[in-house]
C-alpha cells in the first residue's frame, strides 16, 4: 500500500491511497491519516480510494477510527473514488453514506451507539450509520 498526502490548500488535506488495505497495511493507513490531524488539523480531509483494490475489516476499522478522530478535532472527512468492490463492502457495513458524505453536512460524535457487530470485530455502528465507534 502507498499513501500520497498533499495539501491543496492551507485547510485541506488529501490522501490518495493505492493498493490493498488489509491486516498488513491498515495500521499504517490509520496512523498516517491520524498524523495529518496532529498539530494544525485541516478543516477537510479527503481520502481518495480510487487506487484501492481490496479492503478487509481491519481497513474498515482504520477508516472508522480516522472518522471518529476527525469529528473530535472538528474536521470533515470524505472518502472519494471508491471502486465497486470497496463500495460494496462499505455499503454492506452501512458506512458508505457516512464516509462519502459531502463536507458541508455535519458529523456527529458518538454518544450512545447500539452495537450491530459480532464478536471479534473492532468497529461498531448503530442503526444510524452516522454514529460510529472504533474499538
Amino acid at each position: 500500500m502507498h499513501i500520497d498526502t498533499t495539501y491543496p490548500s492551507r485547510d485541506t488535506a488529501r490522501a490518495a491511497v493505492v493498493g490493498e488495505v488489509d491486516l498488513a497495511t491498515a495500521e499504517d493507513l490509520r496512523d498516517r491519516l491520524l498524523d495529518v490531524l496532529r498539530g494544525h488539523p485541516p478543516v477537510a480531509l479527503t481520502v481518495d480510494l480510487s487506487g484501492v483494490t481490496f479492503v478487509d475489516c481491519t481497513g474498515i476499522s482504520a477508516l472508522v477510527a480516522v472518522r471518529n478522530a476527525v469529528v473530535q478535532v472538528d474536521c470533515h472527512l470524505r472518502v472519494t473514488g471508491v471502486r465497486p468492490i470497496v463500495r460494496r463492502i462499505l455499503d454492506l457495513t452501512g458506512l458508505l453514506s457516512v464516509l462519502t458524505v459531502p463536507p458541508d453536512q455535519a458529523q456527529r460524535p458518538v454518544t450512545n451507539p447500539e452495537t450491530l457487530t459480532g464478536s471479534g470485530s473492532s468497529a461498531t455502528a448503530s442503526a444510524d450509520p452516522e454514529w460510529l465507534v472504533a474499538a
